[in-house]
């Protein structure tokens, strides 16, 4: 469970949550919210830390007392109004590279980040809390990924940030005072924007606009990133300024006047004078129009200066946010229309689930979006390190610590964690070209308070990280097994797996183990039906009256209801059956002898059977012309018959009813029923009629 802390420039709020891995959702399990006494906050920066902390210490016993538990780490927002943004390029010449490696532009992002922080102009200690990658280019032109590419120069652009040290001491002495350790620091922009804008919406061109009571915290998002973040000083506390000049009226009770415009039509207050007033929601609009409009205007211009022009849409958070006509006027200041700003609320998030109390309107995104962060590990924490002996200050925002970003803030260079590469070995297969990297795998090694790490191996406070010299990469070598897969298909809806045919500069190679040399020509061909299936036949297993019988029937192959000839080449995912060519009859496997009778038709003799073969399976009496059915039990017995008139003019293949008038004799006398009864040397006369 995460004990989460938005201290804003109005309200304290503090949440109780945990993370449900299977339902992947936040469980809110309890929440409590004061406001300052006074106003010991002024645009998103500590001025009063003890009063601060007076409100923290509230916040905390509530949550304490509702569940029972003794708060003693919290996860924190930093506002975003101190936050540096510094762009830095790199250059490399590549020609030699060969194929580039992401080895090769990780260290080229390195080098950017740190031209970037090369450029910063401040006094005070700054540490680099993240950066994104603007573009990549390869010979002058842009590039989506280098990763793979050739050429002769290849140059990266990144945004980084950071931040100023006494921003988190503040924040940090306000935490001490209530014996509160920080266990996760985040961006408020950051915090708010894993909520609005998760990463499956960062593809698109969107602001992110926090608009708290001291400042408005925006973030932009395009092409799958945060592109940049910014901040405008002037928010809800500007418009509550008006409203108390203009009504004349206390802060709080100004405060209390803007909350309700958007409940109420009319408003009763009492003055400072302690007369009693009533004005129109109307009227109050009317007095605040002209801040909104400065307000909104200062945003857009920031919006555009972050963005270079209008985002398809805009997403409005925060407390100050609600405020009537700031979604309206801010599209009007961006030439967007109305629909294309929104304010966010809770309700639509359905990644939140509230236990107790439940929380929805727009002022409580940042908070949960705190509580999210760290239940996910987004972001990370103020913490020193050190490396090779020697003391790092690390606050990195928006993702964990790694030891790459502790080497970048140490001050490392490129050779001193990764050796020059080997040749890359390039060949064809199937006429594309391949390509195995040079290695870099004797890089510097890493260690972990003793333990082997990576790069990218996550850091915690206090950890110590030891990193030696590089070493000369190995020559790189690659088996044919590694690059030719085998081909996947279906026989009767169970997997099978072949290896193709592979030829080597036009050489069959049977061994998959071989050893691929640069500039080698790799062809791989199908197998054929025939060549993997051989022996099309099965054998049908049955019983007849307890007697087992195998008999093999030959099989064909069959795709998409076609049968497939010898030469057909198998695809990768076929979806094959084997299909039985003709399947035998019961009849064929019956050698029963029947009783017969004599009778005789018009002077002609006609044999007849006194007896009938029954066959039967699974108690179900079947024609013996079916087929037989693999796993079956036949039973077959004879069951004495009698026989009939009928029996005998069938054998004249007579069809009855279109025999209008006719006259039968049975040994001299005439019979009106086809269903007469007939005895063994009977004499039957039909007389048909014109």
């Amino acid at each position: 469970m995460v004990f989460g802390l938005d201290i804003g420039t109005r309200t304290i709020v503090g949440i109780l949550a945990s993370y449900d891995e299977i339902a992947e959702k936040i469980i809110v399990h309890h929440f409590y919210e004061v406001e300052h006494e006074n106003r010991a906050m002024i645009d998103g920066q500590i001025h009063d830390v003890a009063r601060v902390a007076k409100g923290v210490a509230k916040v905390k016993k509530a949550l304490e007392d509702k569940s029972g538990k003794k708060l003693n780490e919290v996860a924190i927002a930093i506002a975003g109004r101190f936050l540096i943004s510094s762009i830095g390029t790199y250059s490399l010449n590549i020609s030699e590279y060969g194929y580039l490696s992401s080895d090769v532009i990780n260290k080229m992002e390195i080098e950017a980040v740190n031209a970037a922080a090369e450029k910063l102009q401040y006094p005070q200690s700054m540490y680099c809390v993240g950066y994104s990658v603007l573009y990549y280019s390869l010979d002058n032109q842009w590039m989506k990924h280098l990763e793979g590419q050739k050429g002769n120069q290849a140059k990266v652009k990144v945004l980084a940030a950071f931040l100023p040290s006494n921003v988190v001491e503040a924040m940090l002495s306000v935490l001490d005072r209530v014996n509160l350790k920080p266990m996760h620091i985040t961006l408020e922009p950051i915090a708010a924007t894993s909520l609005v804008v998760p990463e499956d919406l960062r593809n698109l061109n969107i602001a992110m606009i926090d608009i708290g009571a001291g400042t408005s915290d925006i973030a932009i998002s395009d092409k799958g990133i945060i592109t940049g973040y910014g901040m405008v000083p002037k928010a809800g506390d500007e418009i509550t300024d008006v409203i108390s000049e203009g009504l004349l009226v206390d802060f709080k009770t100004a405060e209390s006047i803007k909350r309700q415009l958007k409940i109420k039509e009319t408003i009763s207050f009492l003055d400072i004078l302690d007369n009693s007033q009533t004005i129109t929601k109307q009227e109050v609009l009317n007095l605040i129009s002209p801040v909104i409009d400065d307000i909104t205007e200062k945003i857009a211009k920031e919006i555009i200066n972050l963005n270079g022009k209008p985002p398809i849409a805009v997403m409005i958070v925060g407390g100050g946010g609600k405020v009537p006509l700031i979604t309206e006027k801010l599209a009007e200041k961006l030439g967007i229309p109305n629909n294309r700003v929104s304010l966010k609320t809770l309700k639509n998030i359905d990644i939140i689930f509230f236990e107790n109390e439940k929380l929805e309107g727009s002022e409580y995104i940042t908070p949960l979006g705190i509580v999210n962060v760290a239940l996910k590990k987004q972001g990370s924490v103020f913490t020193e390190v050190k490396v090779n002996g020697r003391s790092v200050n690390m606050l990195m925002i928006g993702k964990d610590i790694t030891i790459l970003q502790v080497l970048l803030q140490a001050g490392y260079s490129l050779d001193k964690l990764v050796s020059t590469p080997s040749l890359a070995i390039a060949f064809e297969l199937n006429g594309k070209l391949q390509i195995k990297r040079g290695n870099f795998g004797k890089k510097a090694r890493i260690f972990k308070n003793g333990e082997p790490a990576e790069l990218h191996s996550t850091i915690n406070p206090g950890d110590i990280i030891e990193i030696e010299e590089p070493r000369d990469a190995e020559p790189v070598t690659v088996k044919l097994t590694e690059v030719i897969k085998p081909m996947e298909f279906f026989l009767n809806g169970v997997p099978k797996k072949i290896y193709p045919i592979i030829y080597k500069n036009g050489e069959r190679v049977e061994d998959l183990e071989e050893l691929i040399q640069d500039g080698d020509e790799i062809q791989t061909i199908s197998p054929t039906i025939e060549k993997v299936f051989k022996d099309n036949n099965e054998v049908l297993y049955f019983t007849i009256n307890n007697l087992p019988y195998e008999v093999v029937v030959g099989t064909v192959i069959v795709k998409n209801d076609e049968i497939l000839e010898n030469d057909y080449r198998i695809q990768e995912g076929d979806l094959l059956r084997t299909q039985i060519k003709e399947l035998p009859k019961i009849k064929d496997f019956l050698d029963v002898e029947t009783e017969k009778m004599v009778v005789y038709l018009n002077g002609e003799e006609v044999v007849l059977d006194r007896e009938e073969i029954i066959v039967t399976c699974n108690g179900n009496i079947i024609d013996v012309n079916q087929e037989i059915k693999n796993g079956s039990n036949y039973t077959v017995r004879k069951v004495r018959k009698e026989a009939q008139l009928i029996d005998i003019l069938s054998s004249l293949s007579l069809n009855i009813d279109e025999i209008k008038s006719y006259d039968i004799y049975i040994n001299d006398q005439r019979v009106e029923s086809f269903l007469q009864k007939i005895t063994p040397g009977a004499n039957v006369r039909l007389i048909i009629n014109d």
